[in-house]
């Protein structure tokens, strides 16, 4: 519903400058991009190249609108792979060749070249190696820290069940049960069963 893929029956998102009822396309105008919790099914396409998926959603810079320089495109993907550590034989190896964790990164990667501001993440590192969590949550840290390369850090929104990340990971956590929403409290005074309860409260 945040991004728009889902219609807000009451109120309204806002988000940076703008306010109102989102849609996919101008969540990307503005400044929010998305990774999906099915990133098979709907966060990515397999069947492309690496160099397709990290830069399906921007080509600016890559040659002269309508037409892409395959050059440009493959130069700015492999300083993507470089950073992200992603595992792959290039630029043009069909993403379907790598694995679930690369392929994740991958789909990170795409945010971080579309240069978003806020990053909402379902399930963020389901169904990955414990290696490649590790080099997520690293990177999650880098983005939202002040210290970040560019200076300039991003706002993550990161939806998950699995606890322990929300505990180790998040500055804030906030319960949704039953389509309600509990208010946002500090994680560092939460615990994994002060979820649990929160959760399967009747």
């Amino acid at each position: 519903m945040i991004f728009g893929l889902e219609p807000v029956r009451a109120g309204r998102i806002r988000v940076l400058g703008y306010s109102g009822h989102p849609s996919p396309r101008r969540s990307w105008m503005h400044g929010m991009g998305m990774l999906s919790e099915d990133r098979k099914e709907e966060g990515l396409a397999l069947g492309l190249s690496v160099a397709d998926n990290l830069t399906l959603t921007r080509f600016e810079g890559l040659g002269p609108w309508p037409f892409i320089w395959p050059s440009r495109q493959d130069a700015v993907a492999s300083r993507w792979i470089e950073r992200l550590g992603i595992r792959t034989r290039g630029a043009r190896q069909p993403l379907i060749d790598l694995s679930g964790g690369n392929q994740q990164k991958v789909a990170l990667g795409r945010l971080l070249h579309h240069d978003v501001d806020v990053l909402v993440l379902d399930e963020p590192t389901r169904g990955i190696d414990v290696g490649s969590k590790a080099q997520i949550y690293a990177l999650l840290d880098e983005l939202v820290s002040a210290a970040a390369p560019e200076r300039r850090p991003r706002a993550v929104l990161i939806v998950s069940s699995y606890f322990p990340e929300l505990l180790g990971l998040c500055d804030r956590v906030a319960v949704m049960s039953r389509g309600r929403l509990s208010p946002a409290l500090p994680a560092g005074g939460l615990s994994e069963h002060e979820l649990i309860m929160a959760a399967t409260q009747a």
